[in-house]
């Protein structure tokens, strides 16, 4: 069977139809990004982008970065680019708590910006590059913070000049209550 052209042929016909059949299916896989929760911050984050990546090299077969962003501060974990399936496989990894989509959050507010008198024009870039070591310490010296002390329905921000009537869809009267007076229910404030 020495030098059979037919043998050799259907083997690299086979071969490359494999190969095919497989780039296939990486290229029809959904990546998304997910954030994988490893539980309290490390007290030293020096190596903590080594074990991410060494972890995801453990799970993924793909050459590519995966690795979006490497959390630090308040927590112990990362955000990568991987499957539903990669995801399935990262959550059973020890000392993986959870992971979880990372989920584009709709702005429930429409006049806020207009209130503060922010620019509306300035581009943020949703896909840093992650290459970069200076993109490592962007916001590095940021502290974000809310605090919820209520609401002043008389304040200017709660002021409904040129609103549109209250959508139909929205549930509820205006009612009295406890240091709220009903009068001051408009189409922003409204208590259901």
């Amino acid at each position: 069977m020495k030098g059979n052209p037919i043998f050799f042929l259907f083997c690299s016909l086979f071969l490359v139809s494999f190969l095919e059949d497989t780039e296939a299916a990486q290229a029809g896989t959904n990546y998304g990004v997910y954030i994988v929760y490893m539980g309290a911050a490390a007290s030293t984050s020096d190596s903590l982008r080594d074990d991410h990546a060494q972890l995801m090299s453990s799970v993924l077969r793909r050459k590519e970065n995966t690795l979006v962003h490497t959390y630090r501060h308040g927590f112990s974990g990362f955000a990568a680019r991987i499957s539903e399936e990669e995801a399935r496989s990262i959550a059973q990894k020890p000392g993986v708590v959870s992971v979880f989509p990372d989920t584009q959050l709709e702005l429930h507010t429409t006049r806020s910006w207009d209130f503060l008198k922010y620019q509306t024009s300035v581009k943020i870039d949703s896909k840093p590059n992650t290459d970069n070591e200076s993109s490592s310490s962007v916001g590095s010296d940021t502290i974000i913070g809310i605090l919820d002390t209520g609401i002043w329905p008389e304040s200017e921000s709660f002021n409904d000049k040129d609103m549109g009537p209250i959508p139909s869809r929205w549930k509820g009267t205006c009612v009295k209550a406890d240091d709220f007076n009903s009068s001051n229910c408009n189409r922003l404030v409204h208590v259901t």
